[in-house]
């Protein structure tokens, strides 16, 4: 049997539940045979406690962990509906700069900034953002060499233009679609995948090629509000094919590891 790795067993423990009493867990860590014993069991439980990703509440029998706040996103656990669900309060914030072309490495440190938190490129060095860009403005502030000539504002209102217009330009939704296409034609195989797993440790592969390809489909995805949402998305469906999955995960780990 294959020795499973500590972000394998974190990957089925967010993946697989979110609360586990010490004897599931113990369950969990016993399927793959060099955690066997119990010895091995509580190092691993003291690894995962030291590095901040599960904690746990009670003594002796009655104790149970649950993972951290640092845990789930060591497992880049995603919940889009939280962004689909945030209100909008119908103004853009627009941040625009100008950085000669003598200065391309902070052109290049602000454009990365920006572009891996998904805001979106209206047009040359104007970006937006359908929500509040302080906190997001006061960590990108940080970047070593960031330009002066660099400004926030907020646009309440459009005119010339349609905030679907703005939304269809300002992302590529062509690049977005495939990745969740892509998520959705393997799901699939995922899922057969996942009902074949007869030990832990294949069950453990399978939840993390799974968040692997979650994680991808969402990766570029603004997760803008429902009212902004363009046509034809299909990040929704991916989320829901998503949560039917995880369902599978359930069933499969309570044959596999049960309490």
């Amino acid at each position: 049997m294959a020795r499973a790795n500590y972000a394998d067993i974190l990957d089925l423990f967010c993946w697989g539940m979110d609360k586990l009493s010490r004897p599931t867990f113990c369950n969990l860590v016993a399927g793959y045979e060099e955690y066997a014993h119990r010895r091995q069991s509580t190092q691993v439980l003291l690894h995962l406690e030291q590095a901040a990703l599960i904690n746990r509440s009670g003594k002796k029998s009655a104790t149970t962990f649950c993972i951290t706040a640092k845990g789930w996103e060591r497992a880049q656990v995603c919940n889009p509906e939280r962004n689909w669900n945030h209100s909008w309060d119908g103004a853009w914030r627009v941040v625009v700069f100008d950085v000669p072309e003598a200065r391309s490495k902070e052109r290049k440190l602000l454009w990365r900034a920006l572009r891996s938190r998904n805001l979106g490129l209206l047009q040359r060095s104007v970006w937006i953002w359908p929500h509040d860009l302080t906190q997001i403005l006061r960590e990108i502030i940080q970047v070593k060499g960031l330009p002066e000539n660099f400004c926030g504002f907020t646009a309440p209102e459009l005119f010339l233009c349609t905030h679907a217009e703005v939304v269809a330009t300002a992302w590529n939704w062509e690049e977005i679609t495939r990745r969740h296409r892509t998520y959705l034609t393997h799901l699939t195989a995922n899922r057969a995948a996942l009902q074949k797993a007869a030990t832990l440790a294949a069950l453990a592969g399978v939840a993390r090629l799974e968040r692997q390809a979650f994680a991808f489909a969402f990766s570029l995805d603004p997760l803008l509000p429902r009212t902004l949402l363009p046509d034809g998305y299909l990040g929704c469906e991916t989320w829901e094919r998503h949560a039917q999955f995880r369902d599978l995960l359930h069933t499969q780990l309570d044959q596999l590891a049960p309490s």
